[in-house]
């Protein structure tokens, strides 16, 4: 099963400040959890995204060029990430994604 997006929270979000109240934390937030027990009920492996609250040394800046040449300063407080569930219900896999499309430079760190 994969569920795309951010399945609990929709997608775009414009800056920090939108999306800060619905970041998780890996592992124990509601996105892992759901898909840790949709996997083990139904065997399976269980993938899907998640917005992603980054540890507080991860926290910073980042500059943005706008299409219209100016430049802004925004608060990095996340990143867009995915986890992927087992059959037995536990963490088999993480992933930050790399490659952030505009919306996402707004309030994301890029994964490696």
């Amino acid at each position: 099963m994969i569920v795309g997006g951010f399945f609990f929270v929709g997608y775009a979000f414009e800056n920090a400040s939108a999306i800060l109240p619905f970041l998780e934390h890996p592992q124990t937030g509601v996105t892992s959890q759901f898909c840790a027990a949709v996997a083990q009920r139904l065997r399976c492996h269980v993938t899907a995204g998640y917005p992603e609250r980054l540890e507080p040394h991860e926290v910073g800046t980042r500059t943005l060029e706008e299409e219209d040449g100016s430049v802004v300063t925004v608060d990095v407080v996340g990143a867009n990430s995915a986890v992927v569930y087992g059959p037995d219900g536990t963490l088999v896999g993480h992933y930050r994604k790399s490659h952030l499309f505009r919306m996402d430079k707004s309030w994301a760190k890029p994964g490696k």
